[in-house]
């Protein structure tokens, strides 16, 4: 399994098509790729212009297929326009009990 959070703050007036784009990538992640464990888009309580996605993936090659994937690279020219700042992803190993 690989863990990754991707960060992204977005500027104030774009709030509502940021959102629109990635409610649109969302559904198609799930619909689409069974590999893809949590696909989970979220608003920061503290300040309403920063997300994540908490995604795991079952392992490389389903991560390499998310980004190769129609949806994902369709959304790119949506949701970077609406982006305050270069968005930070980080992998993550997750850790068994």
């Amino acid at each position: 399994m690989i863990g990754v959070v991707a960060t992204m703050k977005v500027k104030p007036e774009q709030v509502a098509a940021f959102e629109a784009a990635m409610r649109e990538l969302v559904r198609a992640t799930r619909a689409n790729e069974p590999g893809v464990k949590v696909y989970q888009f979220c608003r920061s309580q503290k300040e309403p212009t920063t997300y994540i996605v908490m995604e795991l993936y079952q392992d490389q090659a389903t991560l390499d297929a998310h980004m190769a994937s129609d949806w994902f690279r369709g959304a790119g020219p949506k949701l970077m326009p609406c982006l305050a700042e270069r968005p930070m992803l980080e992998k993550y190993d997750p850790v068994e009990p």
